[in-house]
């Protein structure tokens, strides 16, 4: 008795030890979109290395850039869009690391190591993937997206970096313009642009088949992972000539982290295959890791293998200003208004 009573009497004082090592521990801190991360994975993270962390969201990209500017940039893990990967090294929000050392890396498949908007793999590691093309039926889409957008015939999916890439690669120079004090004219030439879209599917909205998705456009410049489950002999999913923008879901550490080595930690546990494949089926989008190759659950459209069914000089990689995203969003609310579904 006298044995069951210390033990039980010492598990309390462990537990309470924790719970004050845990109380006086700096907490890491993560900023993430929403449903990226598993909170499952989080927790498990939080007891074993015994650190409290603060998981902050966003649900839009204004809202990333709000968050960081909030927190002075002092986040450990920063999960961001390829987009906007130069223009957070320029802005010195993302640091430097050793990402090859990683455990969880060598699960990576070859397709996204080396990739252009971080050629040397120094910024983050590689969550998901996305490539945006033409879903449609029918006769064949018009070779450039420009000619696409003027036969009016089109809808869009309508997430904002998407959005954002579109119209500087359709010559709208919107970035350029929008760092200038003096916009004017440029709601006339979004308006111009959004004229020549049948429709804008708003990316929370729940569609169940390819005719609700494409509604009365022929063809949809859409995210392949939201369509790979629609092809089939009579849809197809196609690239412009000019290029369709490819996007990695990035895992990173923060510039002006407090503790890079555990942020790297809580990295390598968020790569793991298990991780990556519970985040495929939350997000739908593809996988990155040659592990996951042969599991059945994973359309082969969302393999990293996909890749390689397109020509790769028409994969594009935006560079995306983050400095212009709040200024933007408020143009892209009253042009494909504020209705996000």
């Amino acid at each position: 008795m006298a044995c069951f009573f210390g033990g039980v009497g010492f598990s309390l004082w462990r537990a309470k030890q924790h719970r004050l090592q845990m109380a006086n521990a700096l907490p890491l801190r993560i900023l993430c979109a929403d449903k990226w991360l598993s909170p499952e994975v989080i927790d498990r993270f939080a007891r074993e290395h015994r650190v409290p962390v603060q998981l902050f969201t966003y649900g839009r990209p204004s809202e990333f850039l709000r968050q960081m500017a909030n927190a002075d940039g002092k986040v450990d893990v920063i999960c961001s869009s390829s987009f906007l990967t130069r223009s957070l090294v320029r802005s010195r929000w993302l640091k430097k690391e050793d990402y090859a050392g990683v455990d969880n890396a060598k699960t990576l498949a070859v397709d996204f190591l080396h990739m252009p908007y971080d050629p040397r793999a120094e910024f983050g590691l590689p969550l998901f993937w996305n490539l945006y093309g033409f879903f449609g039926k029918g006769d064949q889409v018009e070779p450039t997206l420009k000619q696409t957008l003027s036969a009016r015939k089109v809808a869009l999916w309508g997430e904002e970096l998407n959005v954002l890439s579109l119209l500087t690669h359709s010559g709208v120079r919107i970035e350029e313009r929008l760092e200038q004090e003096d916009n004017r004219g440029l709601d006339n030439d979004i308006h111009e642009f959004v004229r020549s879209i049948t429709q804008v599917v708003k990316p929370g909205k729940p569609l169940t088949d390819a005719a609700a998705f494409m509604g009365k456009a022929d063809w949809v410049i859409a995210p392949l992972s939201r369509v790979s489950t629609w092809l089939d002999k009579e849809h197809h999913f196609v690239l412009p000539e000019d290029g369709a923008a490819m996007e990695v879901g990035l895992l990173s550490v923060g510039e002006k982290s407090p503790q890079p080595e555990l942020a790297l930690a809580l990295i390598n546990e968020l790569m793991d295959p298990k991780h990556a494949l519970a985040t495929h089926k939350r997000l739908g989008a593809g996988v990155v890791h040659s592990t996951l190759d042969n599991v059945d659950s994973i359309s082969a459209w969302q393999r990293p293998q996909a890749l390689r069914q397109f020509p790769l000089n028409r994969l594009r990689f935006p560079d995306l200003n983050v400095e212009t995203l709040p200024r933007f969003e408020k143009i892209y609310d009253q042009n494909l208004g504020s209705d996000r579904n």
